[in-house]
């Protein structure tokens, strides 16, 4: 759930300054093509930036370092991962998810009631296009390689100029925009800015069909007269190319305005340093976050066999590392492991009757196989629960074993365990 929070992080504040960027530079440019290609850009390139630490990272640590999990809290009659009670992930997890299918059964809706459309009043070519004509006030629109017209357009003058503004943008496949829009909008539905980006690349699939039509000889006065005459249609698909927008006074803005294609070109460029910056510093956090992984917090044990410095294929069949690329997980995650410790550990007797609390330290490795080895106790208070807390450990079910450059290795870990009696039974001793 940690990954997957600094995902949705780094990616969200990538989109953010990236759209910034957009708002401030490029969005009143009239190289359209160029503010399309840097709109979906930025959407791909916000999505995979948290990866690029894998691309800058060495992967190399040095064995003065031991990888600390998170504590586990134990008290004689309710055990609770350290710093939780409520378990808020599950949550929010049940929140996004929901979210997300929420928005996949509205992309299956829209496409289903197009389909069935076509279906069942039929295709037309015409003007070299597939033409379906409805008898219900929507707006005019394409889908793919199919446009939908409303018998109410009137002329046939006005039906071909709509299906040259349609013919636009199933040429210049503004539909596979939409697809990626839709993919993204599904995954950070919960990010305002993604909305964003959704308005302003439908906003530019419009200027460049608008820009298709002038150039195809269309008198610019009576376009725009279509343009307002068929506004108040009622645009209702979101995967559809509409001919009728609320931004109709932007795209004559647009259609006025001298073409600049070298100005734009310049502004495009200066992203170029934006980019490194989000790139450094997404690599940076990661470094960061990898470092603070590592804990110092229990009394060192004795050093790994080697440094991890050697070549993967010079490294002896029993080395044990402390950080890998693919750290060994316990199936499940870590509240599978909370769930766990909860179920199995027991405080002992013993140390809740002469008031024994406090932290105990097991460092284990978890072999090439995903079992578990070498268990420990590095620090203990005695009272049973050093044996407690190493024989559940001991019995733990196979991880997912580490990985280092593809193959599996050993991989050491030090858990400290919380002991930690409740007011009850302090009162009692």
């Amino acid at each position: 759930m940690k990954e997957l929070s600094e995902y949705f992080i780094q990616s969200g504040v990538s989109m953010i300054i990236l759209y910034g960027f957009y708002w401030l530079l490029l969005r009143k440019e009239t190289c359209f093509s160029c503010n399309r290609a840097f709109l979906l850009f930025a959407l791909l390139f916000s999505a995979l930036i948290p990866f690029s630490s894998h691309l800058f990272s060495n992967n190399i640590i040095t064995s003065q370092y031991y990888a600390m999990l998170e504590p586990i809290i134990i008290s004689p009659d309710i055990t609770v991962s350290s710093a939780t009670g409520f378990n808020i992930i599950s949550v929010l997890i049940w929140i996004y998810l929901s979210g997300a299918i929420i928005n996949i059964v509205r992309i299956i809706i829209q496409v289903s009631r197009m389909l069935f459309l076509a279906q069942k009043i039929g295709i037309h070519r015409q003007g070299g296009m597939n033409v379906v004509y409805t008898d219900k006030n929507v707006a005019n629109f394409s889908f793919f390689n199919i446009v939908f017209l409303s018998k109410t357009i009137g002329s046939e003058e006005n039906a071909q100029r709509i299906i040259t503004h349609e013919k636009a943008h199933i040429r210049q496949k503004h539909f596979i925009d939409l697809i990626i829009i839709e993919l993204m909008t599904t995954i950070f539905w919960f990010n305002p800015v993604i909305w964003f980006y959704r308005r302003s690349l439908v906003a530019v699939h419009e200027y460049l069909a608008d820009e298709y039509v002038l150039s195809q000889g269309v008198e610019k006065i009576s376009y725009q007269k279509l343009l307002v005459t068929q506004s108040f249609g009622l645009p209702v698909f979101a995967l559809a190319n509409n001919f009728n927008q609320s931004l109709i006074k932007r795209r004559f803005i647009m259609m006025s305005k001298t073409k600049t294609k070298v100005k734009s070109l310049f502004r495009l460029l200066l992203v170029l340093p934006v980019i490194f910056i989000i790139i450094f510093t997404v690599s940076c956090c990661d470094d960061t976050e990898t470092s603070s992984a590592v804990s110092s917090e229990a009394p060192p044990p004795p050093p790994p066999p080697s440094d991890n410095l050697q070549k993967l294929d010079t490294i002896p069949k029993d080395e044990v590392f402390v950080i890998v690329e693919d750290m060994p997980e316990f199936p499940g995650g870590d509240e599978a492991r909370n769930d766990y410790f909860a179920k199995n550990v027991k405080y002992p007797e013993v140390a809740r009757r002469e008031g024994i609390e406090g932290k105990v330290f097991i460092t284990f490795v978890v072999e090439k196989d995903g079992s578990i080895a070498d268990v420990k106790v590095l620090r203990g208070i005695g009272g049973g629960c050093d044996e407690e807390a190493v024989r559940v450990i001991e019995n733990m079910p196979i991880w997912i074993p580490g990985k280092q450059r593809g193959k599996d290795v050993r991989v050491q870990f030090n858990m400290p365990i919380v002991f930690k009696l409740n007011g009850d039974d302090k009162e009692i001793k």
